[in-house]
């Protein structure tokens, strides 16, 4: 037991580890900041605390088991994550959507499961064969990507649907498939979402929402409340073409004093926390108070307000850590399943990373994304320690490699790599 252990350490990978409780350890004191500011949200620190040792624990227990035996598992565990995601929309809606189980000590958001279903039913989809190489052999892998997107947006929950695509094309693009059909699909669905469409306008939509339409729209009948626009935005909700309108206008005043200014307060914290943010610091207070949603989605803006650019960089460097030792060990091993699954953890963290960063700093529309390990949230935080615990998990068991390395077509031969790894074959 004592050896099985010492292995076990000897093979796990501590800068993974490291940056995520530095990473945790920032989110607990910025909703700690957060909360001194606002009296509203006394109790969300300690709750943080919670969730963060019951991440800890799904770390813990998921490095446990071999990655071999998830990946057996990956299209039951799909099935009963749709099967939830289905469930969650009969329920009665929540701050006008259906996007959680109330479970009564916490709230579950079946969305979060769906992210790291996904990954390993497409990493263990695409671990084998080279049919993806085809054009039509990249049927199955989007329409089990559309699946839980759509389920999700019915929710809805923009923020979620965007982190599925960016995965799906860098999984595919690491397992083999073909730049130019990747390239080809991102080309036609481009000329679908951008194409003018005529549409006619509701007759009582509010004057706000009607002038944000406009803003976006190609050609507007005032008469007649017809419309020519791109044909996304068709099927958009006013409150997502008002996020793009105060993002592509984020400085007008009309757009800061309404749309606009979720994003506007967000800056201001960003700033007021100069180098440092010391210097200002009963300043960087009030802004917390006028800052909807501090906690969550603008989590990175409170750790810029607090401890200023150098908090921004120390969070940045964190992520860093995770993307180098994430590199390592799928470089490092050569099982196809084990070296997808590592790019799709990887994947899915930096996008999350991007988006909720860009926003915050007004690089991006505001679509509702949480920064991993730090925003509160407790499905959020522990489906990305489960996502971690797989990536460490894939680096403590690199199997022996018997053939040639995996997603390689042509005729290249290599001498097969030293056997790696304390429990030698995965699984």
């Amino acid at each position: 037991m004592l050896d099985t252990l010492k292995t076990y350490l000897k093979f796990t990978s501590w800068p993974i580890i490291l940056a995520m409780l530095v990473l945790m350890s920032i989110g607990y004191m910025a909703i700690s900041a957060s909360e001194r500011a606002d009296p509203n949200m006394q109790g969300y620190a300690t709750k943080q605390a919670i969730f963060a040792c019951v991440g800890l624990l799904a770390f813990i227990g998921v490095t446990l088991v071999p990655y071999q035996a998830v990946g057996r598992l990956a299209y039951p565990l799909f099935a009963i994550t749709l099967a939830i995601l289905v469930f969650v929309l009969m329920l009665p809606p929540i701050r006008g959507s259906r996007r959680w189980i109330d479970l009564g000590i916490i709230a579950l958001q079946p969305s979060e499961l769906a992210k790291i279903s996904f990954i390993i039913l497409l990493a263990w989809y695409l671990r084998m064969g080279d049919h993806y190489r085809k054009l039509l052999g990249l049927a199955v892998p989007f329409v089990l990507t559309f699946v839980p997107i759509g389920l999700v947006l019915i929710e809805p929950d923009l923020g979620t649907s965007l982190l599925f695509l960016p995965t799906l094309y860098i999984m595919l693009f690491m397992a083999g498939a073909k730049l130019r059909h990747l390239l080809g699909i991102v080309a036609l669905a481009t000329v679908l979402l951008f194409l003018p469409v005529p549409h006619t306008l509701p007759a009582d939509m509010p004057s706000s929402q009607r002038l944000d339409h406009e803003a976006l729209a190609y050609w507007c009948d005032h008469d007649g409340g017809r419309a020519i626009s791109a044909a996304s935005l068709v099927k958009m909700k006013p409150h997502q073409i008002s996020r793009i309108v105060g993002w592509l206008r984020q400085d007008q005043p009309r757009v800061v004093q309404s749309t606009g200014y979720q994003l506007h307060q967000s800056k201001m914290v960003l700033g007021a926390g100069c180098i440092t943010g010391q210097r200002q610091d009963s300043l960087v207070n009030e802004y917390f108070r006028m800052l909807p949603d501090d906690h969550t989605d603008f989590i990175f803006s409170v750790v810029g307000g607090q401890w200023g650019l150098a908090g921004c960089v120390g969070v940045l460097l964190c992520y860093m850590l995770v993307f180098i030792s994430g590199v390592e060990i799928a470089v490092g091993t050569y099982d196809p399943f084990g070296r997808l699954l590592a790019v799709g953890v990887m994947a899915l963290l930096f996008s999350q990373l991007f988006i909720n960063a860009g926003m915050t700093m007004g690089l991006m529309p505001i679509t509702g994304m949480t920064l991993p390990l730090v925003s509160y949230g407790g499905s959020s935080l522990v489906v990305n320690c489960l996502a971690l615990g797989l990536l460490v998990n894939v680096g403590q068991r690199r199997p022996i490699l018997l053939g040639k390395r995996p997603f390689e077509f042509g005729e290249k031969k290599e001498k097969p790599p030293a056997p790696y790894g304390p429990f030698g074959q995965a699984g």
